[in-house]
């Protein structure tokens, strides 16, 4: 029962309150429902009017400052047309405050409500209002009926009025379901978003990484940071900015200043900090948000990756810690490349001091290429070389010992052991003059066995003399290298297949060393060459070298120059161990 008081004041604290609690507050605002006609609602009106014979009849729905009806028939203007009154104007607030039924004959004798402006401005008298309810109970309006004469109504018409509003209530719990499955599927497919996204985001560190590290030159790590583009983050720039490079961006700078990812989500952030070449660098790229993420390492920053994207866009948080991420891989891949740059120029260095620059011999033309298996250190075993050592049969005169070998393997170490067999080999060669080129073999034998030095390989050492004629001879011994060819003047090839056993396995030889003599004829051409050139894995050696006779057959007249680069652009493109080729022409008379 609603009544008037001395604690109204009291009463009308604990409507309010009641009016504005935050649950039924939401509960409203998820029902959907406000001052505008829904079908639904419009239809369980027009269901009271027609049962109870009332000219009006309303869903209204109270709000802490107003009541609205979805469903509303009856209503003079302009409350038709706003279909919403003030509080002031409202019967059905007590229906929610009291959350019972509120029936009233004649209201202008109700000492609650007789100065309520709805007696007044809308002409009611008699009320019928019950409380329409959600699932937990909270009192969110009342299905009313309204008479503008003094009415008394029947337990009838009051039943039906409480049964249309179970049916109300019924429908505003049905929204308020389906307004909650609406929210938790947001919730899954946000989830499901998340997931997706931190699924891509996973995949994408993943594959930077591998591809990071599969980086060997800094070209290589610029080329994968320029894929970033493909990547979840989806920049449509992207870029490596390294010290000396002529980006001369200034939030390039603040980041590695700062030690910071720096971020610009759009140009109105870019152009309040920075000056105008870089606002016209960021346009001339189309770009409308960039983020700069310093690459760190201990001694300083290596540089800055860039990323840009053609349109607004705010990086969050989880895209942030990617890009910080990203610019790790970056850094360590460049850091690892600068380092190996660095050994590749010393190993490159070391290269040219122990492979020979061959010496000017009046009657010789003499060419050589070498291209190593590891391209990343520029060095491996094989060598060649060339030297003048003394003749003692012909006082004044010299010999000119050419030779090539193969170290085993083609790494820093293999270099590291050719450099001191091939010094060791001309050593010999040297300090005995007079003796063939077997002795100085199995000297560089005796040597390194002697000495504990681990080196084993191949070798063919020659002793080119002039004959008392002014034709060449020459003395050879081979150490289980691949025998060398002949191309004469004519075109023709011969090879020259005698040769011993490996060197750096002398218990496994049975004798001494051999050496084989041979009459050039002027014109012809020595072709000297390691196992690169001829052998690949799962082929016929010999098929080999029977492709490297023939492409010498074609070229009697070419320079040994142009010879070796033939043979090993030609033989040597897939080659997976080191390759030499070593020509020497000898001149007619």
């Amino acid at each position: 029962m609603v009544t008037a008081g001395s604690d109204q004041p009291a009463a009308d604290a604990v409507r309010c309150a009641l009016l504005s609690d935050p649950a039924r507050v939401q509960a409203l605002a998820e029902s959907g429902l406000t001052a505008v006609a829904d079908a639904q609602m419009q239809a369980l009106a027009e269901r009271v009017r027609r049962r109870l014979g009332a000219p009006v009849a309303l869903v209204s729905l109270v709000r802490p400052d107003e009541q609205v009806f979805p469903g509303m028939v009856g209503l003079p203007e302009p409350w038709a047309s706003t279909r919403s009154t003030p509080l002031t104007h409202s019967f059905c607030q007590y229906v929610v405050a009291s959350a019972e039924p509120l029936i009233v004959t004649d209201a202008r004798e109700h000492p609650l409500l007789r100065d309520n402006r709805a007696v007044h401005d809308l002409g009611v008298v008699a009320y019928a209002g019950m409380p329409l309810t959600d699932e937990n109970g909270t009192v969110l309006g009342s299905l009313c009926a309204i008479d503008t004469v003094p009415r008394e109504w029947t337990d009838d018409e009051l039943t039906a009025l409480a049964d249309l509003a179970d049916a109300c209530s019924t429908e505003l719990r049905l929204r308020l379901v389906r307004y909650e499955a609406q929210v938790e599927r947001a919730r899954r497919d946000q989830l499901e978003d998340e997931l997706r996204r931190a699924a891509e985001r996973a995949r994408t560190l993943l594959i930077a990484s591998e591809a990071f590290t599969a980086t060997v030159t800094v070209d290589d790590v610029r080329a994968r940071a320029t894929q970033l583009v493909d990547s979840e983050l989806a920049p449509s720039y992207a870029e490596l900015v390294l010290p000396g490079d002529p980006t001369p961006l200034f939030a390039a700078a603040v980041a590695e200043a700062e030690r910071r990812v720096v971020t610009y989500p759009d140009r109105l952030r870019f152009d309040a900090v920075h000056p105008g070449p870089d606002r016209a660098w960021l346009r001339d790229r189309g770009l409308h948000a960039l983020v700069a993420a310093p690459l760190l390492h201990d001694d300083g920053p290596l540089g800055t990756l860039l990323l840009g994207w053609d349109a607004p866009h705010p990086l969050e948080p989880s895209d942030q810690l990617t890009v910080t991420t990203l610019a790790g891989f970056a850094a360590q891949a460049l850091d690892r490349a600068l380092r190996l740059q660095y050994r590749t120029g010393v190993a490159y260095q070391l290269q040219q001091a122990m492979l020979t620059s061959l010496p000017d011999v009046p009657g010789l033309e003499m060419a050589a290429r070498y291209r190593p298996a590891d391209s990343r250190e520029y060095v491996g075993g094989d060598w060649y070389d060339a030297a003048f050592i003394p003749d003692p049969q012909r006082p004044g005169d010299e010999i000119i010992a050419v030779c090539v070998g193969d170290v085993v393997g083609h790494t820093l170490q293999a270099a590291t052991l050719m450099g001191q067999v091939r010094a060791m080999l001309r050593q010999a060669a040297w300090d005995h003059p007079g003796e063939p080129p077997s002795h100085a073999l199995t000297a560089l034998e005796l040597a390194t066995a002697g000495l504990g030095l681990p080196a084993a390989g191949t070798a063919v050492l020659a002793h080119l003399r002039r004959t008392a004629a002014g034709r060449w001879s020459m003395t050879w011994s081979n150490a289980g290298h691949p025998p060398p060819v002949l191309l004469c003047p004519d075109g023709t090839t011969v090879l020259l297949e005698a040769h011993d056993i490996l060197f750096g396995y002398p218990s496994l030889r049975s004798g001494p060393r051999c050496d084989h003599h041979h009459l050039l004829d002027p014109g012809s051409t020595l072709f000297f060459y390691t196992d690169g050139l001829v052998e690949r894995r799962g082929d016929d050696v010999d098929d080999h070298i029977d492709r490297l006779r023939l492409l010498l057959a074609e070229l009697p007249d070419r320079s040994p120059a142009e010879m070796v680069d033939a043979a090993v652009e030609v033989l040597g493109l897939d080659a997976q161990d080191d390759v030499v080729a070593f020509a020497v022409r000898l001149s007619t008379p």
